[in-house]
């Protein structure tokens, strides 16, 4: 076989190959892992999710350019964000706030608009985030206000920005979790069967 027709049988289809994958996981899906507790019960950490990238925006590959609009981000959504700091990994929250609404936290109780939040999403177990005054503020347009569903030990818009409100841009926004692929325990190294094709909610 002559080194031509290798390259045409074996080295093209594994470079065409590579860029369909780069080019889906700029702009249509790409996996994402929970490193954190922050989420528990609904994500665990060592839960490889599938993220959904087409489910508010189009953008053009490798760009934060939005050709088209095709959704709206909701409230209890699971989303994965940019990194509020700048830099690290992406991070993994659920929206409780959405453009132009006030919310405030008196304690365990989410309010949005003075109104209390139906928060089925929520646990407590006590910890440094517990017994929390926050608000009220105002969500900016085009931004979102995200929380962690285990809200005693999560680092969310509650704190970023020195407690005036983390808000989430929509341009961070890099989709919506939408199934778990496989999830695993480190210690002992344990493959969670039961989580894998989980749904997110």
């Amino acid at each position: 076989m002559n080194l031509k027709k290798l390259i045409k049988d074996f080295a093209l289809p594994i470079i065409w190959a590579l860029v369909l994958a780069a080019v889906l996981r700029a702009g249509v899906v790409q996996a994402s892992w929970v490193p954190s507790g922050s989420m528990e019960p609904a994500l665990l950490v060592g839960d490889h999710m599938l993220v959904n990238k087409l489910c508010y925006d189009l953008k053009v590959p490798f760009t934060d350019q939005v050709i088209v609009r095709i959704g709206s981000p909701q409230r209890g959504d699971v989303v994965v964000f940019r990194n509020p700091t700048g830099s690290g990994p992406d991070y993994v929250k659920r929206i409780i706030a959405l453009p132009g609404e006030t919310v405030e936290i008196r304690r365990r109780q989410v309010l949005i608009n003075g109104r209390a939040l139906s928060d089925p999403w929520a646990r407590h177990t006590g910890g440094p985030a517990g017994g929390f005054r926050f608000g009220p503020v105002v969500v900016p347009e085009e931004n979102y206000f995200m929380m962690g569903d285990n809200r005693d030990n999560s680092h969310d818009s509650r704190f970023w920005n020195q407690g005036r409100g983390g808000f989430v841009p929509r341009r961070d926004l890099v989709g919506r979790a939408e199934v778990i692929l496989w999830s695993w325990r480190e210690f002992p190294l344990h493959l969670r069967w039961q989580r894998l094709g989980h749904v997110i909610r």
